[in-house]
């Protein structure tokens, strides 16, 4: 964290760290459960908690509060933030945000 930040600011990017890391670790489990995922007769059970109908739902909701924690903060704590992020995740999702499925 910034040495420079008051305590409240530097608390702050600690949550929204916290926040992330735990929303990108969900995320990949998301990501790998759908690769993984195996069905029977092509049908989907939506209510499953495996279904991909509900980590999609779940990945939007994590989307979301990823896109309302970064609106919140400034921009050198983005920055503090990205430079956390491992290479390979945010490839995988500008990769996945850009592609044109």
């Amino acid at each position: 964290l910034h040495p420079n930040l008051p305590l409240t600011n530097k608390k702050m990017m600690s949550d929204a760290s916290d926040m992330l890391a735990a929303a990108l670790e969900q995320m990949d489990g998301i990501i790998a459960g759908s690769k993984a995922l195996e069905y029977s007769n092509g049908i989907f059970d939506c209510q499953s908690p495996t279904s991909p109908f509900m980590g999609s739902l779940r990945a939007l909701h994590l989307v979301e509060d990823l896109r309302g924690l970064l609106e919140m903060m400034e921009t050198d704590e983005k920055e503090g933030l990205r430079c956390q992020i491992p290479d390979s995740t945010a490839e995988t999702l500008i990769e996945w945000l850009q592609s044109q499925v």
